[in-house]
């Protein structure tokens, strides 16, 4: 006889049975993110890659395309067109680089550093979110993620 297999819906998934089915969670998790994410700063008219290169230049202001490139995990052709639009809502700029004139900073206008007090931390963004899931949970997870990452051959 057959074993009948419980349907996967959406809300109350299997247990992972191999690393392919961690990286769809991963892949499903980083969806709802993202769009909670949109939710909390559709109001700002920003997207969640333009509030990440926003968060990294409030960061450390000045930063070199491939340097945010390599931080937001995309090409630097990805992030030139983020930051050409973000530049067209005047939150950026472009600089030269004075030690190597084929490279540029990008650089936060007065208005890109104004907006850090209009957009909510990302702590309040998520918080509460998870009730079912302790603080030793999350840290648990955290490490796992991590070895995880740390253990992905490039």
């Amino acid at each position: 006889m057959s074993e009948e297999k419980t349907p996967k819906s959406p809300n109350n998934c299997c247990q992972p049975k191999n690393i392919v089915d961690v990286f769809e969670i991963i892949n499903r998790l980083k969806k709802k993110y993202d769009k909670l994410q949109r939710d909390n700063i559709q109001k700002l008219e920003l997207t969640p890659t333009q509030l990440f290169i926003l968060r990294e230049l409030w960061r450390a202001d000045g930063q070199q395309f491939k340097d945010l490139a390599e931080t937001c995990n995309c090409s630097r052709s990805t992030i030139t067109g983020v930051i050409d639009t973000m530049e067209k809502k005047e939150l950026v700029s472009r600089e030269s680089n004075p030690r190597d004139r084929r490279s540029l900073f990008v650089k936060l206008t007065e208005k890109g550093k104004i907006l850090k007090k209009q957009t909510p931390p990302l702590e309040s963004m998520v918080n509460g979110c998870c009730p079912g899931i302790t603080q030793e949970e999350i840290e648990k997870l955290g490490e796992l993620l991590q070895r995880l990452l740390n253990s992905l051959i490039p």
